[in-house]
């Protein structure tokens, strides 16, 4: 790409480079099979010793071009045009889907899927010959031959792990909150009464045919006064919900009120009470009417009800 904030190489020569470095690797643990495992059965520490030393010594290799091809990236900052949008957690997790598979070459992501197949395949790769040493005679003469195939896919995942984590220029306007990080907390206010819609917030920014995903966080509605009265997360550096706050618009101005905010562990009766006193602001200010009147009912109900669950002797 050449047009817009965005630079980058050929990552096509990076890809080739990469392929013959894991193809040598695997070409070594092939010769070196051969050799190690006629001895196996009296020195098993020499075969595990070489086995490990050849598939930790592929991630510097593997790091070193990865990391150049990655950092292949020059990046203007542009002008972002944000606007705010609210999905649910199935869109948000539609969209990051996309977002992800868009902009794998600017994304710093941990992808622990391929951690464990990276492990498994490592661990697969010291102890086959075990396995394999007391079958027949055409399982051991191929287990070399399976050692070096071990070795190559393993080395092109670490490949794609490492690629998936390394940052570069552009990182930083393209941070990702994953789908499952959001869950634990939007599960939680699902199950609020007075909450009538959950789901996720969102800045979106777009300049130049790019788009961006800014501060991801749970938000609710609260039953009734959906359009003007809302409880959000605050985030923290490791994207997990820190703090609630829930905001009400009283007049024309479309600027929010902060009603309450939450302190200490985040609970689901600290959640209703931000709901109950939302209510109580919006009825002071504005009035009821019978479907406030119900959801207000309906929340003190359970506030009495956790009430008595944490001090049933009163009760």
């Amino acid at each position: 790409m050449t047009e817009g904030p965005v630079g980058t190489g050929s990552f096509f020569k990076y890809q080739i480079l990469i392929f013959l470095v894991v193809f040598v690797w695997a070409f070594m643990g092939f010769d070196v099979a051969q050799f190690q495992l006629l001895t196996l059965y009296e020195t098993p520490n020499n075969w595990i010793s070489w086995a490990v030393f050849l598939l930790v010594s592929i991630i510097p290799a593997i790091t070193a071009v990865t990391w150049r091809m990655k950092t292949n990236v020059d990046f203007i900052e542009p002008e972002w045009d944000f606007r705010e949008r609210e999905v649910s957690l199935s869109e948000y997790g539609k969209m990051m889907k996309q977002y992800r598979s868009e902009y794998r070459n600017f994304l710093s992501t941990i992808d622990y899927g391929l951690i464990l197949l990276a492990f498994i395949l490592s661990v697969t790769a010291v102890t086959h010959p075990f396995l394999l040493m007391r079958t027949n005679i055409f399982l051991i003469a191929a287990t070399p031959v399976i050692f070096g195939f071990l070795v190559l896919i393993y080395g092109l995942v670490c490949s794609s792990i490492i690629f998936k984590f390394i940052p570069n220029e552009a990182t930083l306007q393209f941070p990702f909150v994953s789908e499952k990080s959001l869950r634990p907390s939007i599960k939680v206010m699902e199950a609020i009464p007075g909450i009538s819609w959950t789901g996720v917030t969102v800045m979106l920014g777009e300049a130049f045919g790019y788009y961006t995903v800014r501060d991801a966080t749970p938000v609710s509605r609260i039953e009734g006064i959906e359009s003007v009265a809302k409880i959000k997360g605050k985030m923290d550096e490791s994207h997990h919900v820190s703090k609630l706050v829930s905001t009400l618009i009283l007049d024309n101005s479309d600027t929010p009120k902060v009603i309450v905010e939450s302190s200490g562990e985040i609970t689901p009766k600290q959640i209703t009470g931000m709901v109950y006193k939302t209510l109580l602001a919006y009825i002071e200010a504005k009035g009821a009417d019978e479907i406030l009147d119900e959801v207000l009912e309906e929340v003190t109900h359970f506030l009495k009800r956790y009430d008595d669950e944490e001090n049933p002797q009163s009760s």
